[in-house]
């Protein structure tokens, strides 16, 4: 939809459309109450939170389990992709469940010494699952956040789709849901149209273009950065969820060896305190405790599974998980700065050229 915007000194001004706000730059963004009623019907790049991510996968979740689920079963044709990828939740909060739940919900049946030998098992085995669901996400994070850095670019960006669905009976008119997705979900086919979108909404659509072209080593505005910069980023994109994979299953193989060490052997938690200031700190500082001492052993050699002498194996656990992470951002990263590499162009006025 293209809209006549009637330029006025003023603040605000009325179109026949739309409200539009001045802003000091001589360029206008949409109001607070047009971009709250385009945000409810068309795709937008959403806000990130510190627990963005934790709502989005709360959100899959609970679609999963009680929307996405039935709806395939009943066979509808709304189904679609991006609900099948969602239900992968389900096998896998359901897999880690289970690998917990089968010692420890039967350690009662046991009788000593076997109960004791049960329940050291068991806690490796919970803490093994909830340290390889933290170390992938940890691996990941890193590299994001490291590229992120050096390149200012949030290959995390998410954004909301509102899909269009069919009527499942007569009369049916919730024909709307929402999806969550990433803007470089698909390297081959980044939203880039979203990030333009994004830049018009603040006055300047080439906002986001701009900061990455500084990134890269551009001093002064370009007239169009995105086509300079486009290339670039796709690269960036390919190499970064690359590092991404990598780095992720080397740092969920040291959680998984950190929890086969011996201090996992016992609880790790103590509530002990007078107080609530108390028992927390308590229960910080043993979780604390707990780690320290099985990174120690695993770098050691000195407990749980790898046992004694494999001093080797477990260096070499923590080595790689860390050099992952480090030649992943260098090797995302290198060659970014393309500005740097390009020769200076400027014509020098008191020196003789010739022209052939």
């Amino acid at each position: 939809m293209c809209v006549l915007v009637f330029w006025s000194p003023k603040s605000k001004v009325q179109t026949g459309k739309v409200n539009v706000v001045n802003i000091p730059n001589n360029t206008y963004h949409a109001s607070d109450e047009v971009n709250k009623r385009l945000s409810s019907t068309s795709d937008q790049i959403i806000k990130k939170t510190p627990l963005t991510g934790a709502r989005i996968v709360a959100d899959k979740l609970v679609n999963s389990l009680f929307v996405y689920a039935p709806k395939g079963m009943a066979g509808s044709r709304n189904s679609n992709f991006y609900e099948f990828l969602s239900m992968g939740l389900i096998p896998n909060v359901v897999g880690s469940l289970m690998l917990i739940l089968l010692f420890n919900g039967a350690n009662k049946y046991f009788k000593n010494p076997d109960r004791a030998f049960a329940n050291i098992i068991g806690r490796k085995m919970t803490a093994g699952v909830i340290l390889y669901a933290i170390g992938k996400w940890l691996g990941s994070k890193l590299i994001n956040k490291g590229v992120q850095a050096k390149t200012g670019i949030d290959f995390e960006m998410p954004y909301k789709k509102v899909v269009t669905e069919l009527p499942d009976h007569p009369g049916d008119k919730d024909l709307t849901k929402i999806e969550y997705h990433r803007v470089f979900e698909s390297v081959d086919f980044p939203r880039f149209d979203l990030i333009n979108k994004m830049g018009e909404q603040q006055g300047n659509r080439h906002l986001w273009w701009d900061k990455i072209a500084r990134k890269m080593g551009f001093k002064d505005y370009l007239n169009s950065p995105e086509q300079m910069v486009q290339e670039k980023v796709r690269e960036t994109a390919v190499k970064t969820s690359s590092a991404r994979y990598i780095s992720s299953f080397f740092w969920a193989a040291m959680g998984v060896a950190l929890a086969a060490q011996s201090p996992f052997e016992r609880k790790i938690f103590s509530f002990a305190g007078r107080n609530l200031k108390e028992r927390v700190f308590n229960f910080c500082n043993s979780i604390f405790r707990t780690f320290k001492k099985s990174f120690i052993d695993l770098y050691n050699g000195s407990g749980g599974n790898f046992g004694r002498g494999s001093k080797t194996v477990g260096r070499a656990i923590i080595f790689a998980a860390l050099a992952s992470t480090v030649l992943g951002i260098f090797n995302a990263t290198r060659g970014f700065k393309v500005a740097n590499n390009q020769p200076d162009t400027q014509i020098d006025i008191k020196k003789e050229y010739e022209v052939c």
